[in-house]
């Protein structure tokens, strides 16, 4: 007959694994109408802006475009110019993984933006968006916690503390500031590179607070077409609602993306920028939880044949966050002493073994705008390998650049840019839970009435007791014993 148990069930999210996918768009367009002729580009950059993911089965399709902010000269005006075209893109991602999946987060990056100029007032615009989509599954584990009551049943448990991903969602939020630059008087913004990062996630009641700042750094023109660059760190505090929050719940908030947009405002006190950062932040929500569950169990009275599946359950998940430097030195020989990084991008993370243990590393690449010894704006490339200890080998990594740091010494530029890495693993416990328990009568036939014998190698008193439907504490006294592993024979007493 089939013994009847009691099981718990676990609910939690399982992260299925990272899909990388590439989309190329390419579009013929008309400059504005209010821009100057193109005569020279000096360097296009991209901003990717995902607006839309709607997953069904095993696709998943997103949109949104990639605001291409173009630099260029004209010899109709004077200093350097930009406009900004927006390139629209759709795509989808298959795979069966996503089908078994309650939430989809997704990161990007630009692998290649590019405008040329067919005539003084058309564009060829192509861009390479990389996406790397990470999926979520809800999974149910059941763990046999209890049986029925019977005397003759003898049960082993275990006990262990997990730590449950209960919970995963995406938040876009935006805010605003008006700022006055401390430089010359701005005429109009040419772009600009913002970068975000968390501060404080903490739970208020019901809803959940995130506290940290956005890091802004502007190109312009000012009033005498000169170039000039603004730096300045914005602090949010933003109150999310309807975030999914069991009790003595940890979050953990990653930013996905940040973008800005810029415009000079023209106020009592003089020109400012008016700046509105939009961030989109991924929650993690986890929470211990400790378990009680039946690993063995047999009958004095019948033969047990126990059959147990083996499951790995997270008990801890990890996040390291070393950071290095990417440095680059600028000469600028006679000409003015001018530089904006334009462009950082970190290529795909490798974990290596350096000085005895694992190390990640990359490659960044830098694109810089300077003055050249007549004044005329260049753009000029670079890459440097960075490498950063690691507390142990990740499963899952990525880097990005923060905003630069710029150290201007005569003719002389140092150019430090810092790399934050991301490395996570979450640890597992195999835990071997009883699923299903037939009992049968025992064999007929005569029973020895004294059994004597020694501990095999490995064996422990469960064990015997097992083996003879006895009873473990009966052992222990029949033996007089103190110890779990006794050196001489024992005597295994019969229980009735």
């Amino acid at each position: 007959m089939e013994l009847e148990l009691k099981f718990a069930e676990l609910a939690c999210c399982e992260p299925v694994g990272d899909l990388v996918t590439t989309q190329e768009e390419s579009m013929e367009t008309a400059i504005p109408e209010y821009c100057p002729d193109i005569a020279r580009i000096v360097d296009t950059v991209g901003q990717l802006r995902l607006r839309e993911k709607h997953p069904a089965g095993q696709q998943l399709t997103m949109g949104g475009s990639v605001v291409l902010t173009v630099l260029y000269t004209s010899e109709e005006s004077a200093g350097l110019r930009s406009l900004s075209m927006e390139v629209p893109f759709s795509c989808q991602v298959e795979d069966k993984r996503l089908a078994d999946c309650d939430a989809v987060c997704v990161t990007g990056r630009l692998l290649l933006a590019e405008a040329k100029a067919v005539t003084a007032r058309k564009l060829y615009l192509r861009v390479m968006p990389e996406f790397t989509v990470s999926g979520y599954a809800r999974r149910r584990q059941r763990l046999c916690c209890g049986t029925e009551e019977d005397p003759a049943l003898r049960v082993r448990r275990q006990e262990a503390e997990l730590e449950l991903l209960t919970a995963v969602e995406e938040r876009e939020f935006s805010f605003a500031q008006e700022v006055a630059p401390d430089g010359p008087p701005p005429e109009d913004v040419l772009m600009e590179r913002t970068a975000a990062r968390v501060e404080e996630c903490r739970r208020v009641g019901s809803r959940l607070v995130l506290k940290g700042q956005a890091e802004v750094c502007v190109l312009y023109r000012g009033e005498n077409q000169e170039l000039a660059a603004y730096r300045t760190a914005l602090p949010f505090s933003q109150l999310l609602d309807g975030v999914e929050l069991p009790e003595d719940a940890q979050v953990e908030a990653r930013i996905q993306w940040a973008s800005s947009e810029i415009r000079v405002l023209r106020t009592e006190n003089g020109p400012a920028f008016g700046i509105t950062v939009t961030i989109c932040a991924a929650l993690l929500v986890r929470r211990k939880q400790q378990v009680s569950y039946i690993e063995d169990l047999y009958s004095l009275h019948h033969a047990a044949q126990v059959r147990r599946q083996e499951t790995p359950l997270p008990v801890a998940w990890q996040r390291d966050i070393p950071s290095q430097e990417a440095v680059q030195q600028l000469e600028f020989g006679q000409g003015r002493p001018f530089a904006y990084l334009t462009a950082a991008e970190c290529s795909g993370v490798s974990t290596v073994q350096e000085g005895g243990g694992p190390a990640l590393r990359c490659t960044v690449r830098l694109r810089v705008l300077y003055l050249d010894e007549s004044g005329t704006p260049v753009c000029a490339e670079r890459s440097a390998e960075v490498t950063a200890p690691a507390a142990w080998e990740p499963q899952t990594v990525r880097a990005a650049c923060g905003l630069p740091q710029m150290q201007i010494t005569g003719s002389t530029c140092r150019l430090s840019v810092p790399v934050r890495f991301e490395a996570r693993r979450c640890l597992r416990r195999p835990v071997a839970a009883v699923t299903a328990v037939e009992l049968q009568d025992p064999p007929e036939g005569p029973q020895p009435s004294l059994i004597l014998r020694r501990m095999a190698e490995g064996e422990t008193l469960w064990d015997i007791a097992r083996q003879y439907r006895t009873d473990e504490e009966a052992i222990r006294a029949a033996n007089e014993l103190t110890e779990d592993r006794p050196e001489g024979m024992l005597l295994i007493p019969r229980v009735r």
